[in-house]
């Protein structure tokens, strides 16, 4: 069955399949739930559709997105592949929102099907994923592009400067009820190991013989969303080895808990590397990304840290905060006339 759900207007998100905690993922399922919980009310359903993925469901995060089982049709295209979606979606009730790694692929389909949709670049650094040609006609005809940061949008604008593109802003938001400052801190240095394993492994490489011997680093590593947050939360110092993304999340969740951050933007995060909580290295620097480490311990070693940076973990929270998404997610929805 092509249409699961008889509401007057559908908001679709194709997501990709991921068993690993990726956080592009959480972030289209929260959006997609934000919009079935406060605008459903206006005749709008809201749902996630991982292709050809059965009943599928991400598990590492809990959620109320509504997720719906949609098988595609096959189509030769250089090989023979399951994303014919020429059947699947009615051109009066719905609008798709597609991943940019995913434009090429279905971008071009839904245009010539007449069917509204949405390209929403997360990393702007994946939006070349494809043929230049696929990709130009896939953004000239989405109704809106949908970027996760300013860095994203300037991918796009870079990427195609004479298109005449409907670009949107769209802040995500952090649970503050999860990710928040805590008292109960360990003198704790976290990191994600499946970013840059080379850099983050060199780089605790030069750390070893120097490191304090009150001072231990754990990996963040096959976690749910909840021991995340707890050990974020007792932590001290979180290592970043972000690249070329969006709007990475870890680091910003972990500035949020109450972390000094050491390391790599992502080329996305400079826009909440805030001075003081956030400290940039120049990506490849591994023998000063260790020695910045070294010295926020000792800093805090001394007792010369402002801990809290109450202010500054506020402001984050504010531009991240769920009414700044909400806000952005109207103003979209209203561009594509489904409120």
């Amino acid at each position: 069955m092509n249409h699961l759900i008889n509401h007057s207007k559908k908001l679709i998100w194709l997501c990709p399949k991921s068993k690993k905690a990726i956080g592009g993922v959480k972030i289209i399922y929260r959006q997609a739930s934000l919009v079935q919980n406060h605008f459903s009310k206006q005749g709008l359903q809201s749902y996630v559709v991982h292709p050809n993925s059965g009943n599928y469901r991400v598990s590492w995060f809990d959620s109320d997105t509504i997720v719906m089982p949609i098988k595609f049709g096959f189509r030769w295209n250089g090989k023979l592949s399951r994303s014919n979606i020429s059947k699947i979606f009615n051109q009066s009730s719905d609008v798709v929102v597609i991943p940019e790694m995913w434009a090429s692929k279905y971008g071009p389909q839904l245009r010539k099907n007449r069917i509204p949709y949405v390209i929403y670049v997360q990393n702007g650094y994946q939006i070349n994923t494809g043929s230049l040609d696929d990709l130009r006609y896939s953004y000239e005809g989405a109704s809106v592009v949908m970027v996760i940061s300013e860095d994203a949008k300037r991918c796009v604008n870079t990427a195609f400067p004479d298109l005449e593109i409907n670009i949107k802003r769209i802040h995500y938001s952090i649970d503050d009820a999860l990710f928040k400052n805590s008292s109960k801190k360990e003198n704790l240095i976290t990191y994600m190991p499946r970013k840059l394993s080379n850099h983050s492994e060199l780089v605790l490489f030069f750390l070893q013989a120097r490191l304090p011997a009150n001072w231990r680093i754990e990996k963040i590593e096959n976690m749910s969303e909840m021991q995340v947050a707890s050990l974020l939360k007792r932590s001290r110092i979180f290592m970043s080895f972000s690249n070329f993304e969006g709007c990475p999340l870890p680091p910003l969740e972990a500035g949020l808990t109450g972390n000094f951050i050491v390391g790599y933007t992502g080329q996305g995060g400079r826009e909440y590397w805030i001075d003081d909580i956030y400290h940039a290295i120049e990506e490849g620097d591994v023998i000063g990304f260790a020695n910045k480490v070294l010295e926020n311990i000792s800093i805090i070693d001394n007792g010369l840290s402002k801990e809290n940076h109450k202010l500054k973990i506020q402001k984050l929270m504010n531009t991240y905060s769920k009414n700044a998404e909400l806000n952005d997610i109207q103003e979209i929805l209203s561009c594509l006339e489904l409120i």
